[in-house]
């Protein structure tokens, strides 16, 4: 007897998708027989990459106006996942207030203006999936901004499942997963973070795009999932 999945037909939304964690769960949502709509900045970049059958479109989530305009143009849909984000590291003594608040409003404001635009367009059986980060629990040097985005996350996905109900909202918190978001940063402090990493963390690796994408997936399709936040880290969060 053949089991039908939960995504089959479905409209699945990922904000960042068209690389790294939301590239991810866009093919995995795909995979589970969904129909996916990848939005990042610049899909044309990615175009190359992308595996038929998704369907990419453009949108800045730092603009409210971007992303009510993208979900206005795809259609009903009945999830959505929003991962798009940077790695923000740096010390207070090295981050001044513009350049964290730069990390927050694509991140965290990012977040606000895709569940806000969702509020309102979403199926009433739908969810939303927020991909936040275990930064917001483990705290390690130069991550004070990432802790504070990655918390206030959580807080605003458990908020929002209470608010939005009966859609669903969860968030998911990644440990260290190796992306393109890491090509950003310097050699030597990427190799010094991937080795502590690696030495520290129960599971002896790094985190794949997949990790995280197989657990979004689970979210989307399980619904009496809601107000979570999973840890999805390898876990490092005992350490």
């Amino acid at each position: 007897m053949s089991i039908v999945s939960p995504l089959a037909g479905k409209h699945v939304v990922v904000v960042g998708g068209t690389s790294g964690i939301g590239l991810a769960i866009a093919e995995r949502a795909l995979a589970a027989g969904a129909r996916v709509t990848a939005a990042s900045r610049n899909p044309g970049r990615h175009a190359s990459t992308m595996p038929a059958g998704i369907a990419t479109e453009q949108v800045d989530v730092t603009s409210a106006a971007s992303i009510e305009s993208l979900l206005e143009r795809v259609g009903p849909f009945d999830h959505l996942s929003i991962s798009a984000g940077v790695t923000a590291l740096g010390t207070v003594r090295e981050l001044d207030a513009d350049r964290a608040r730069a990390f927050f409003d694509t991140k965290f404001w990012g977040a606000y203006n895709g569940v806000r635009a969702a509020a309102d367009r979403i199926a009433k059986d739908g969810s939303i999936v927020l991909i936040g980060g275990i930064a917001s629990r483990k705290h390690g040097p130069g991550r004070p901004t990432m802790a504070a985005i990655n918390a206030s996350l959580e807080a605003f996905g458990k908020a929002n499942a209470v608010d939005l109900a009966p859609v669903r909202v969860n968030v998911i918190a990644p440990g260290l997963v190796e992306t393109p978001a890491f090509d950003d940063v310097p050699e030597d402090v990427r190799s010094r973070l991937l080795g502590q990493y690696i030495a520290s963390v129960p599971v002896g690796r790094v985190g794949l795009p997949e990790d995280i994408a197989s657990t979004a997936v689970f979210l989307m399709s399980n619904g009496y999932a809601t107000g979570s936040v999973v840890d999805v880290d390898g876990g490092v969060a005992l350490t």
